[in-house]
C-alpha cells in the first residue's frame, strides 16, 4: 500500500463499478486510470444495451480529458454548475454540459427566489417536469449581476443561465480539480449503463404513434430519473 493510501476512506478507493451499485466489492488498484483497466473493460462488454441508447449515452459523456479546463477562466463544482470568468470577479453561471444534456426536454427551469444575493448552499435554480422537482444549491456565496433568459439554456447547447459577482476565494475554495470531475462522470455514466441492462423502455417505441422514447426519466421511470438528477446536483456518489 502507498503511503498516501493509508490516509484514504474506504469510500475513496472504492471502484466505480462499485459506486453505482453494479458489484458489490472492488476496490481499485489502477488509480482510476478506468482506460487501462482489464476489469473495466470486461463489464462494459459484458452489458447487453440496445444499441441507440448506448450511443446516446456515449454522445453525453464522450467528453475527452483535454476538452475540459481546470484552470482559469473556467471551474467546476461537485453540485453539478460551472464557472466561467470573462471580466474581475464577473462570471457566467450555468449548468454542466453533460448534466444538461440528461435533463428532460420541456423541463421548467426558473430561479428559485428573487434575491439577488445568494449564499453557499441556498437554492438558486428550480428544475421540474412531470417526474417532479429538483432545487439546485449553490456551492458557493455570490450576487447576481444579471438572471438571463432561462428559455435559451439548452438551445444550441447554451447552458449559460445567469451572470454573477463572486469572490476570488468563494471560487477557488469550492471548484473541483480533474480527478474528481471525472470520476464523477465516469461513475454516472456507469450507472446509467448498469441501470440499463434491467429497463424494458430503453429504446422502445411508444404505442400511440410509434415515437421513439427519448426523455430519460421514461427510460429510466420517473423516481429513479429524480433520484439520479438530485444526485448529479448534490454532488453525492451516483
Amino acid at each position: 500500500m502507498n503511503e498516501s493510501d493509508k490516509y484514504r476512506s474506504f469510500d475513496d478507493v472504492k471502484c466505480l463499478w462499485m459506486k453505482c451499485g453494479a458489484i458489490d466489492y472492488k476496490i481499485c488498484d489502477k488509480n482510476f486510470a478506468c482506460e487501462n483497466c482489464d476489469f473495466d473493460k470486461q463489464m462494459l462488454s459484458g452489458l447487453k444495451i440496445k444499441g441507440d441508447v448506448q450511443e446516446k449515452i456515449e454522445s453525453m459523456f464522450g467528453i475527452g480529458q483535454h476538452t475540459v479546463s481546470f484552470t482559469h477562466p473556467c471551474y467546476h463544482f461537485c453540485s453539478g454548475l460551472m464557472v466561467r470568468n470573462f471580466i474581475a470577479n464577473n462570471y457566467y453561471l450555468g449548468i454542466e454540459p453533460y448534466i444538461a444534456k440528461f435533463i428532460d426536454k420541456y423541463s421548467l427551469l426558473k430561479y428559485s427566489n428573487s434575491n439577488d444575493n445568494v449564499k453557499k448552499g441556498e437554492p438558486v435554480l428550480n428544475i421540474s417536469n412531470g417526474w417532479g422537482e429538483v432545487n439546485v444549491l449553490s456551492p458557493f456565496s455570490f450576487n447576481f449581476v444579471e438572471k438571463l433568459e432561462m428559455n435559451n439554456v439548452f438551445s444550441r447547447d447554451l447552458h449559460w443561465f445567469a451572470i454573477i459577482e463572486a469572490e476570488r476565494f468563494e471560487i477557488l475554495g469550492n471548484s473541483i480539480n480533474k480527478r474528481v470531475y471525472f470520476d464523477k462522470l465516469y461513475e454516472t455514466k456507469l450507472s446509467l449503463l448498469n441501470l440499463m441492462k434491467t429497463s424494458e423502455e430503453a429504446g422502445v417505441t411508444m404505442y400511440d404513434g410509434g415515437a421513439i422514447i427519448e426523455n430519460w426519466s421514461d427510460i429510466l421511470g420517473k423516481s429513479t430519473y429524480k433520484n439520479l438528477l438530485e444526485k448529479l446536483f448534490s454532488g453525492d456518489s451516483i
